[in-house]
């Protein structure tokens, strides 16, 4: 059984009966047809999420929430006299 590569070249869906009287189509089984027109369907949603690069991500930022503490709360501090920060994403 051959398997059909489709390069989708639209956004736009083609409705199953304009899918089917293709030329390259037409000459299948029906069950094969449908089988086709699934990869087809399946390669257009794959393009489109491609082109909108999946969801919408908010932008994450680095926020110090903290300061590194000895026992006593004095400030840990490295080499450079500089503080050790506890940092989360928010």
């Amino acid at each position: 059984m051959a398997v059909l590569t489709f390069q989708v070249t639209s956004r736009m869906e083609l409705p199953w009966p304009q899918f089917r009287n293709q030329r390259h189509i037409r000459i299948l089984t029906e069950n094969e047809q449908m089988r086709q027109y699934r990869f087809y369907l399946e390669a257009l949603a794959e393009q489109n999420y491609r082109q909108n690069k999946g969801p919408v991500q908010r932008q994450l930022r680095l926020q110090i929430t903290g300061f590194l503490l000895q026992e006593d709360l004095f400030l840990i501090q490295q080499e450079n006299g500089s503080g050790i920060y506890i940092t989360e994403y928010a």
